[in-house]
């Protein structure tokens, strides 16, 4: 009487010889088949990518530093960056106002959110870059120790804070700024009567 196991074994050979014959156009056009098909799917992945965000879902921000805090600010709002040269300091201004400094023969007042927030000026250096800013009327140069990127940011993940000038704190502890509520608080006015 035959072993199973033998015949068992016999037929897997015959079994895997068949499955690896070059000669075999049954398996070959089987194989051929499954490779098509592999490669679509990877190209349909690739393809398959969700849509860009729209305005109304997303801000497009920039992303900077001052001091341990970060900050973001809607891309609307700035104008431009560049390094701090020159600050004029001017007397019987709001301890958030270092100075002015002059961008092309325009006076600009320079504004450090840490004073404005009140948050300790605690620092081994002082900041060296200006973020120039236009919202609500004024243009203001916000002071930044550095700039990290400009950014799509979905509306979703921002957290609602009890902050008038912030619309919410992003991952990362990114204080998202609202440029329009923070420019028009009316401590911002300088030399005004405000009744």
């Amino acid at each position: 009487m035959p072993d199973d196991s033998t015949s068992t074994s016999a037929q897997d050979w015959r079994a895997l010889l068949a499955e690896i014959d070059p000669d075999n156009q049954e398996r070959q056009q089987q194989r051929l088949n499954e490779t098509l098909q592999q490669r679509a799917r990877q190209y349909a992945a690739a393809m398959i990518r969700p849509a860009p965000l729209t305005e109304d879902e997303a801000y497009t921000i920039l992303m900077f530093r001052l001091g341990s805090e970060r900050y973001a600010l809607d891309i609307q709002a700035v104008r431009g960056v560049r390094p701090l040269s020159r600050m004029t300091r001017v007397p019987g201004t709001p301890s958030f106002y270092r100075g002015v400094v002059n961008l092309r023969g325009q006076i600009v007042s320079v504004m450090d959110l840490r004073a404005y927030f009140g948050v300790p000026l605690l620092e081994d250096r002082p900041p060296k870059e200006l973020i120039l800013t236009h919202a609500a009327g004024l243009d203001l140069a916000l002071l930044a120790h550095h700039i990290e990127d400009v950014a799509t940011l979905p509306k979703t993940a921002i957290e609602p804070v009890e902050i008038r000038s912030a619309r919410g704190i992003a991952p990362g502890r990114l204080i998202v700024l609202d440029a329009e509520q923070l420019f028009a608080d009316e401590r911002l006015i300088v030399g005004e009567n405000l009744e």
